[in-house]
């Protein structure tokens, strides 16, 4: 006797390892919704580079500000 016979002679199922299927199904389930939503988490935040001209746009800050700050998001320094 093969070990799949034993497995599903064991499950009470003959025919193969079909009693594998539901809980590899949920499985398979469970890790694409966990996916989805950890990669849901990194799209709600905007880039800097926007908020800052976003900024800067409203008149939070003058311009020299605006574009000594770009400079140093852009890793170009002072």
């Amino acid at each position: 006797m093969d070990i799949m016979s034993m497995m599903a002679t064991w499950s009470g199922h003959e025919g193969g390892p079909w009693f594998l299927f539901f809980p590899l199904l949920w499985i398979a389930l469970i890790v694409v919704g966990v996916l989805l939503w950890r990669r849901g988490d990194r799209g709600g935040s905007r880039p800097a580079e926007a908020v800052l001209a976003e900024r800067y746009a409203r008149g939070e800050i003058p311009e020299e500000e605006y574009h000594e700050r770009l400079r140093v998001l852009r890793g170009k320094g002072r």
